[in-house]
């Protein structure tokens, strides 16, 4: 994994794609409602971070997440998908 490929980088990469907005802005946001993600931007934005990583993040485990501290702790221990 490259030092441009860790998993804060490229979750901030994604939000702000998704959210058209800055990675800063995504940095200094704390709550998911603060970027204004609703359910439908979460899977997009789990999805593409899913990709970039090679990660499988648990859908159960991510109903609970509140906050970009708690979504990257998850993709943080979130196991490597099996390879096909």
């Amino acid at each position: 994994m490259s030092i441009d490929q860790t998993p804060s980088t490229v979750l901030y990469q994604v939000v702000a794609k998704e959210m058209n907005t800055t990675e800063a802005a995504v940095r200094q946001a704390t709550s998911l409602e603060e970027l204004g993600i609703d359910s439908l931007e979460m899977i997009e934005i789990v999805m593409a971070v899913e990709d970039r990583l090679g990660i499988s993040i648990n859908d159960r485990e991510l109903h609970a997440v509140g906050s970009m501290p708690e979504l990257l702790a998850l993709i943080e221990r979130s196991p490597k998908k099996a390879a096909a």
